[in-house]
């Protein structure tokens, strides 16, 4: 195969246009082989790209309470219903 400095000497020789069309064939095959690698291989979860986020999940922490960190409570009041007034 011929070196990279053999190819670069003989494509300086054509027009332009030609040249251009070249190098953004280039650009575009590299482009779709970055890609490629960077796509979710065989045995990983689709959600690759969101395994941080997934990770962090829940982790976070309010000093504030909340519906869900006093769930009971809230429940029980939802449950117990108001009494009926007469």
């Amino acid at each position: 195969m011929r070196s990279e400095d053999e190819i670069v000497k003989e494509a300086c020789k054509l027009e332009r246009g030609r040249r251009r069309r070249i190098a953004e064939k280039i650009l575009e095959t590299v482009a779709k082989e970055e890609r490629a690698e960077r796509a979710v291989k065989p045995g990983k979860s689709a959600r690759a790209p969101y395994a941080r986020s997934l990770a962090l999940a829940g982790s976070g922490h309010s000093d504030r309470t909340d519906v869900s960190r006093d769930k009971h409570g809230h429940l029980a009041e939802i449950y117990a219903g108001k009494p009926e007034r007469r």
